[in-house]
């Protein structure tokens, strides 16, 4: 690490230590090669911290000193002198990840094995020692002659302490991190996780080509996901879950790292079985283009090679123990089927049947292929691919029946058994059916919601668990708008509406969940309203964005909302239905594991999951399946 020379402003001495030379700098502050006269040769990093430090700083570094000595550089002193706060620390001579990623290209290969194994080692002691970095990134890691160390401990805090919010660097933090909430060790996580993308492929891991807020940096990273050495991707996938309790905690990746999943290894244990290859993954079709969605209404219905690294970090510390496990469990079961099969040869050779031949072993009739189909538009096909992916997990057969057409077209389907399994709005369909007339009487509530619908369903047919996750009907601002003016709720506009024109689809200026229930239930008029067309909805984001309009109505999954940094504004008086996502089944050929399997997705799926996986497909242009796939394994469902 080279360095550079004072400059005529930097101090010569800070406290009893004598600076040499720059070695980096920051927002944070700047770090300087020091000694001291009684290390002999021994040189030090010190960094002068920028801005006021308060008294509590100290405590936390004395946290920060308890840390494990491991992958880190120690934190060996602190104080303040001439009113300038500082911390020193072990000196660790070698280039920071960002050079060498910058000046030589990606890692790869053993290289990045360590790197992903020896600074989740340091964030696992960190954290066991009760402190979160908050700046974990490529430029605070160095790459020393023994392995890589985790520096810079100037932000880092004492849990529960919830100070520094937003401190740390844009490009690294956590979603929570970045809107200025309180974060803890997950948001190191995430900041790993990035900087491990960093590693694997370089600058382009975070090209975007639109506006660069938290949101879009995260499609950025994800979109390369894919292109990840196999081994690292299913480790950093689940890092980047948006909900901070969703994440893993470090040593949990570190172990991930080291080949030991829990859950796989106790199903294993359980089965007692071995399986040499994972179930392969669904064949891709051919991808419709996305179009705009049509409108969802209450009363318009629906109408719309990678190269991968062969070794991971766990291979050489297992590779003989798991081959003779895979051979033992091989032998035995072969073994057992050869017993077993002789068995039953002679005795059909004793025992003959009535007719005077063998009878043969009777094989139970197979599962029969569960048929889950989608509506003509985006994100019906991808929660259908949701769908059929976790239920292909579970062991059972698929078959996919995408793009059926409207509600009109595929509802007397589900009722005819031809498609067993139908992704579904719970408020659209009770409308559909005549569970809800949408007037200002009717219930809007998930609960009350899906008791009408239960009521109004065949026989035959059965909505599952409603998810968190609603396609539904939202009034948008831009962030700044949201900022200046206050606003949280709908009910905030009464000040400022009659300032706003607001963008919409045609109709909802009829509808009682439109411009009448505004007035009606929240007493809201606003200047003017903008028709636009369905098919002119970016047109409408894009005038927003802009300020020609100050407000619109947008669906809370439109991936417009995460593109353009627009805020949706909480709907407090519940004028809008609830349109959950609910599967729809025929109880014919859907049984208590499939049943399960669905379930579990609706159990864990949000809203925020929903635009997140369409602005994947509608910005990204990444495959529905690929998606589908990446929230699955991140939510631990495959």
């Amino acid at each position: 690490m080279e360095g550079e020379p004072l400059r005529p402003d930097d101090p010569r001495v800070i406290g009893e230590y004598t600076l040499v030379r720059r070695i980096g700098e920051g927002g944070q502050g700047v770090v300087y090669l020091a000694a001291h006269p009684d290390s002999g040769d021994g040189r030090f990093a010190l960094k002068v911290l920028a801005g006021e430090v308060d008294a509590s700083s100290f405590t936390e570094i004395a946290l920060v000193q308890e840390v494990a000595r491991f992958c880190t550089a120690r934190v060996l002193d602190a104080g303040v002198a001439d009113r300038r706060a500082y911390i020193v620390s072990e000196y660790v001579d070698g280039p920071s990840l960002l050079d060498v990623v910058e000046e030589r290209g990606p890692l790869a290969g053993l290289e990045l094995e360590r790197l992903a194994v020896g600074t989740i080692t340091a964030l696992a002691a960190t954290h066991a020692a009760g402190v979160v970095h908050r700046d974990f990134k490529p430029h605070n890691v160095l790459l020393a002659a023994d392995g890589p160390r985790v520096v810079d401990f100037g932000v880092a805090v004492a849990l529960g302490a919830g100070v520094a919010r937003g401190a740390g660097t844009p490009r690294y933090m956590a979603p929570e991190q970045a809107g200025r909430a309180e974060v803890g060790t997950a948001a190191d996580i995430w900041s790993w996780a990035v900087t491990m993308v960093f590693a694997a492929l370089g600058p382009r891991a975070f090209e975007t080509g639109v506006a660069p807020n938290a949101f879009n940096r995260r499609l950025a990273v994800e979109r390369n996901l894919p292109d990840l050495p196999a081994w690292l991707g299913r480790v950093v996938g689940p890092c980047l879950q948006e909900v901070p309790a969703r994440r893993p905690a470090a040593d949990e990746v570190l172990l991930r790292l080291l080949g030991y999943d829990a859950e796989r290894r106790a199903a294993e244990d359980e089965t007692r079985h071995d399986q040499d290859e994972a179930p392969a993954d669904p064949e891709p079709g051919d991808e419709p283009e996305f179009a705009p969605r049509e409108p969802r209404t209450p009363t318009m219905e629906h109408g719309r090679s990678r190269r991968e690294d062969a070794a991971s970090p766990a291979s050489s510390a297992r590779i003989a123990v798991a081959f003779w496990r895979r051979r033992r469990g091989l032998m035995i079961t072969t073994a057992l089927a050869l017993a077993a099969s002789l068995a039953v040869g002679l005795g059909a050779w004793l025992w003959p049947s009535s007719q005077g031949r063998p009878s043969a072993a009777v094989t139970p009739p197979p599962h029969p292929a569960i048929t889950v189909g989608s509506a003509n538009f985006a994100e019906s096909r991808l929660l259908s691919e949701l769908y059929a992916q976790a239920l292909e997990a579970k062991g059972l057969r698929v078959t996919r029946r995408q793009d059926i057409g409207s509600r009109e077209v595929y509802y007397p389907l589900v009722v005819s058994g031809d498609v067993d399994v139908m992704p579904e709005y719970n408020g659209a369909l009770a409308s559909h059916l005549g569970a809800l007339k949408m007037e200002a009487s009717d219930p809007t509530s998930t609960r009350r919601v899906n008791e009408r619908l239960r009521r109004r369903l065949p026989s035959g047919l059965e909505i599952l668990a409603s998810a968190p996750a609603e396609d539904k009907d939202a009034i948008v601002v831009t962030r700044g708008t949201a900022e200046a003016s206050g606003l949280r709720t709908i009910a905030d506009l009464r000040g400022t509406a009659g300032e706003y024109v607001l963008g919409g689809a045609p109709e909802f200026q009829t509808r009682h969940q439109g411009l009448i229930g505004l007035r009606a239930r929240y007493r809201i008029a606003f200047k003017d309203f903008q028709p636009f067309r369905h098919e002119d909805f970016a047109t409408m984001a894009a005038l927003l964005s802009k300020g020609t309009l100050q407000a619109a109505t947008l669906f809370t999954t439109d991936p417009a909302i995460g593109v353009n940094d627009l805020v949706v504004l909480e709907d407090s008086e519940h004028l809008f239905s609830a349109q959950n996502i609910t599967p729809l089944i025929n109880r014919a050929d859907v049984d208590a594991r499939a049943k399960a399997a669905l379930n579990a997705i609706s159990a864990k799926l949000t809203t925020e999951d929903l635009l997140y996986m369409n602005t994947r497909v509608a910005i990204n242009r990444d495959r529905v399946q690929s998606v589908a796939k990446a929230w699955l394994v991140q939510t631990g469902l495959i």
